[in-house]
């Protein structure tokens, strides 16, 4: 088939030739790659949380992985000597910018701690670029209250990078909430399930029974603790866990938090109503 000159398209379809106008920069953007399939999931959830009933009604998405480009955010955390993750995170969000992004997310909650968070908002700041960058940790916070109206306690299940730096636990704090993490042991087989051979970082498609079994007893570990609701902090983590609650405990599912928080920025209107954990 010959190429169309760019002066035949139809105009709405001649924009994607060249650079987005202001009034066209209302893109959702995925970094992905940190793991493969927790971007495709931030995707799916978007989908799954936009009121829309024909294809047209959906929102503009763009999803960049470059897994090989992007060194392990959490050993990179406990030395910065290691390879570091921020060169290729930065040049994957300046393309999502050139791109018609209005906003980004990073589906990695270990990226949001705040020697990478921090200095990703930095480059963007020094580079000039309109794309605003979204903390997971906020948009879970804000979930919190969503699928678990009433709770007090709530349950942290992430890397152990993440427990460490008190990710989770610093956010649900501020906002009135007591964090609640599991003990040493059960935190290293709750890693396991993540970085182990049989992981979810290994095989994430169909995740190994495994990584559901440790991961289901460590949220009954948690409500023996005393939490009312347990946030999946780790994007991997609903990939094994999908459902909405655990015998009557609702999950708080990172990935779906920030994909409402993405629409929330940019599509307001669209936004699904908010539905409360069911069985």
């Amino acid at each position: 088939m010959p190429d169309v000159p760019p002066t035949r398209l139809d105009p709405a379809l001649s924009t994607l030739n060249g650079a987005p106008s202001p009034d066209e920069r209302t893109a959702i953007g995925v970094l992905g790659g940190l793991g493969p399939y927790a971007g495709l999931d931030l995707v799916r959830c978007v989908f799954d949380e936009t009121d829309a009933r024909t294809d047209q009604e959906h929102l503009p998405v763009a999803l960049m992985s470059y897994p090989n480009r992007i060194p392990d955010r959490a050993t990179w955390l406990e030395d910065e000597t290691a390879p570091s993750p921020l060169p290729g995170m930065m040049e994957v969000l300046r393309r999502l910018d050139d791109a018609g992004c209005a906003v980004a997310g990073i589906p990695c909650n270990t990226a949001h701690a705040a020697p990478i968070y921090d200095r990703l908002l930095d480059g963007l700041e020094a580079d000039g670029r309109e794309l605003r960058l979204l903390h997971i940790v906020d948009a879970i916070v804000e979930n919190v209250g969503e699928v678990a109206p009433g709770a007090t306690h709530v349950g942290v299940l992430a890397t152990t990078s993440s427990i460490r730096n008190r990710l989770h636990q610093v956010g649900l704090e501020a906002a009135g909430y007591q964090a609640v993490v599991p003990s040493r042991e059960v935190q290293q087989a709750v890693q396991e399930s993540i970085y182990g051979p049989w992981g979810l970082k290994a095989q994430s498609a169909p995740p190994d029974p495994r990584a559901r079994e440790v991961l289901l007893a460590a949220t009954e570990h948690l409500v023996e603790r005393g939490a009312d609701a347990v946030i999946l902090g780790c994007t991997e983590l609903p990939l094994a866990v999908p459902e909405r609650r655990h015998e009557g405990v609702p999950f708080v599912n990172s990935t779906r938090a920030l994909a409402r928080a993405l629409i929330r920025a940019t599509h307001p209107d669209k936004l699904r109503f908010a539905r409360t954990a069911v069985a």
